[in-house]
């Protein structure tokens, strides 16, 4: 239960409870993560949905669909999560951006 830790190496009530809210912390981040990934806004089907910030025209995917979607890593409350998410293009301003948002609520 405790990462392979024998109960000669978590002898006080400190170090189970230390190891304990370690792996409470290492699960949140990976629940985190894995509904991130899961979530639709993360590679938007339609690029009506993803608004330049500078000029409020409709985004063009930056990636086609052969390619890998960029991976940033962001920090929770949980800790450090990788998410992906796909950039977008306004070519009449010459930017790339990111959707702002996932989901509502």
């Amino acid at each position: 239960m405790f990462e392979g830790k024998s109960q000669e190496e978590l002898v006080t009530l400190t170090q189970r409870e230390t190891m304990a809210v370690a792996i409470g912390k290492e699960l949140a981040a990976f629940l985190l993560e894995e509904q991130v990934a899961r979530d639709p806004a993360a590679e938007p089907t339609e690029a009506s949905s993803t608004c330049c910030p500078k000029c409020g025209r409709p985004g063009t995917p930056a990636a086609d669909e052969r390619q890998d979607l960029l991976e940033r890593t962001v920090t929770t409350r949980a800790g450090e999560i990788a998410l992906q998410r796909q950039r977008f293009a306004c070519v009449p301003c010459r930017i790339f951006f990111f959707r702002s948002t996932f989901g509502s609520g």
